[in-house]
């Protein structure tokens, strides 16, 4: 693949990570309306009548898109740029806006949301690469199984 073929592909990929970004601030802190039947089972209808149900599909959501880019392109740079498109869409709609509405409060739930896309993206693009790994071991394998050349 051309450098620039790459570099056009890291653009779309910052844009999509933005949309992403942009779409999961907005919801993050969504709750849905409780059955009355569900409200009194302790643990769901606290977590469903709160707003970690837009939370934990914002976190889905990203998290999704990041690992499909990393696992299916097998680029790092690729998930770098998706990631760093979450973060800046997150931070463009984060401060107040021009009629003093904010969008991500500085509560718990805003700083959870921000550390959350934000360790998310570092963790997908940390993480190692272990097919080098797999390809040394069978060319060891390989190595050590092949028969000896008589020396």
């Amino acid at each position: 693949m051309s450098m620039l073929t790459r570099l056009l592909s890291w653009v779309a990929l910052c844009a999509v990570g933005a949309v992403f970004g942009l779409a999961t601030t907005i919801t993050h802190a969504s709750s849905l309306a409780v059955v009355p039947a569900i409200a009194r089972i302790p643990v769901l209808g606290t977590i469903l009548s709160s707003g970690a149900v837009g939370i934990v599909l914002g976190v889905l959501a990203c998290g999704g898109i990041l690992l499909a880019v990393r696992l299916l392109l097998h680029d790092r740079w690729a998930a770098l740029a998706t990631g760093l498109g979450m973060l800046a869409g997150m931070v463009v709609i984060s401060g107040t806006g021009p009629g003093g509405s904010v969008i991500v409060p500085g509560d718990l739930l805003g700083i959870v949301w921000t550390w959350t896309v934000a360790g998310m993206a570092l963790l997908v693009v940390a993480w190692p690469d272990f097919s080098r790994i797999r390809t040394l071991q069978q060319e060891h394998a390989a190595r050590v199984s092949a028969p000896g050349d008589g020396s």
